[in-house]
């Protein structure tokens, strides 16, 4: 439901992300759940790329799931809702849902879950304290 958003991206479908029947082709869905969690991240005062080159947090995604529910077309204005739903000690989890700008109808839903990762150990580790506060704060 669009009210337990509290962060929406917008987006506009480009020309090259849909199919010979004008649709919205699926694997672009993960594009914009990427770009729209980095946006997500900035918002909240988190810079993804400085972290990871820091090595104070980096993730890899260990699950994705799509459920279409409608079709987004050439030229719609997207808009991405995306919350993080639950942070654990070494992953969290990631909702999105999107809706054409102006309308209530939802186009998509989507989950994904992160582990935070050590790319030098190439191991799990924990969810650092100054993320979990961050979201925590944006997200209650």
């Amino acid at each position: 439901m669009r009210s337990d958003f509290r962060f929406f991206h917008r987006l506009r479908v480009r020309y090259s992300e849909v199919d010979w029947q004008g649709i919205v082709f699926n694997a672009h869905y993960l594009t914009y759940m990427d770009v729209a969690l980095t946006e997500y991240f900035r918002n909240i005062g988190l810079d993804y790329k400085q972290l990871a080159q820091e090595g104070k947090m980096d993730m890899a995604l260990v699950k994705t799931t799509q459920e279409f529910i409608s079709s987004a077309m050439f030229d719609d204005e997207l808009e991405i809702g995306v919350r993080i739903s639950h942070v654990g000690r070494t992953s969290y989890n990631v909702e999105f849902e999107i809706y054409k700008n102006g309308f209530e109808d939802m186009v998509f839903r989507g989950q994904t879950i992160y582990v935070n990762y050590d790319p030098v150990k190439r191991k799990s580790e924990t969810v650092p304290d100054f993320f979990r506060s961050l979201v925590q704060a944006f997200e209650h």
